[in-house]
């Protein structure tokens, strides 16, 4: 595997993340970066700066969601940070933002989910806080449709996608109090939920030939399986790290997941960042729920699958600065190559394969791939 630099976009700030924005006649595909000073920057498809919009002046933007909610073939753009504060922006043309409407919560924001509730045609708008509280708004206005209450911050949530329209759609949500909870997408009503003995970073789901099952985990170091039909933990492993991140796959089949494992070590360490020999690692898993292959020793901060010619790849971003592609199936490692400075983004835009890196030190990297 080959990979090409194409350009470079340096910014004065952390850059969190980068979304593929798409508004051209042309097919041309262009970039929406944000960072930890507030702000969303947009950048032509070859690097070059276009608009750079304060939102949330020196609070980082958590988490952005391009959508269309009405189909009109205009998008529309969720920005939620640590401010508490969603904003919904339209985008009429390339480079131009116009506010829409604002919905306060009364911590930072965790992440944003959309999904046509019901069925109508337009997709709703599910936002989930630090502030304890899970909501689902009116897209048209930020109305609150229906919410629910934690004992504590909302770390991340997933709704379970079923081929059946006759099937209720859940919502399943965890957080710092150490549960993970099961919702009626539609109304809000609590389904069931299940306690563990600390906070829980994360869930999703994986599908089994008879059962769906949940998976979650966080700062009790264990990854939970839970059935969706018995409601009962049905197999767990035990690491030695914080079990941080889930990603599942392909969808909609939800056949493997990817999971790694955090360590803070570093914050107290007296050896440079660089000589940091980690215990964290990722785990490839199957729907029968066993191990496939390990990267060991790596503090992952961002997980990319992408597809190249029919072949799958795995894009990994580390605390150390390391960008690893890794071959699906196996977990060999194709391409790897290092920065001074943690990996905190990765996109990957199929059209032209171009692969999109984000990092601390405020640079973006485009790398042309090349499969040899």
């Amino acid at each position: 595997m080959l990979l090409e630099s194409l350009w470079k976009f340096n910014c004065d700030e952390p850059v969190l993340g980068i979304e593929l924005l798409d508004l051209s006649q042309n097919m041309q595909i262009n970039f929406i970066a944000y960072s930890k000073k507030g702000n969303l920057i947009f950048l032509s498809s070859d690097g070059q700066l276009k608009l750079k919009q304060e939102i949330c002046t020196e609070n980082p933007i958590w988490t952005i969601k391009l959508f269309d909610f009405d189909n009109d073939g205009n998008i529309e753009i969720a920005v939620g940070g640590m401010d508490g504060i969603l904003r919904v922006y339209k985008i009429p043309d390339l480079y131009e933002l116009n506010h829409y409407w604002s919905h306060k919560f009364s911590s930072s924001i965790s992440g944003i989910l959309t999904n046509d509730i019901n069925k109508n045609g337009q997709s709703e708008i599910i936002v989930y806080s630090l502030d304890k509280t899970l909501r689902v708004l009116n897209p048209v206005n930020g109305k609150l449709i229906w919410g629910q209450v934690f004992q504590d911050g909302i770390e991340d949530a997933v709704i379970l996608e079923s081929s059946e329209s006759k099937i209720e759609q859940i919502l399943i949500a965890c957080g710092n109090d150490g549960t993970v909870r099961a919702f009626s997408l539609k109304n809000g009503d609590l389904i069931w939920f299940k306690s563990f003995s600390d906070k829980i970073r994360f869930v999703d789901y994986i599908k089994s030939k008879n059962d769906t099952i949940i998976v979650c985990g966080g700062d009790d170091k264990e990854l939970h399986f839970i059935s969706k039909e018995s409601k009962e933990e049905i197999k767990s492993f035990k690491f030695d790290d914080y079990v941080w991140k889930c990603l599942s796959f392909p969808n909609p089949q939800k056949k493997s997941i990817l999971v790694s494992t955090y360590s803070f070590e570093y914050l107290n360490h007296s050896k440079k960042l660089q000589h940091i020999q980690f215990t964290s690692k990722l785990v490839h898993i199957n729907k029968d729920l066993e191990i496939i292959w390990e990267l060991k020793n790596k503090n992952i901060e961002v997980i990319k699958r992408f597809q190249m010619h029919s072949r799958n790849f795995i894009a990994i971003g580390t605390t150390q600065g390391e960008l690893i592609i890794l071959d699906e199936l196996s977990g060999n490692m194709r391409y790897n190559i290092k920065q001074d400075s943690c990996v905190n983004a990765i996109q990957y835009e199929k059209l032209a394969n171009l692969l999109i890196i984000c990092y601390e030190n405020g640079t973006i990297d485009a790398y042309h791939i090349d499969i040899n």
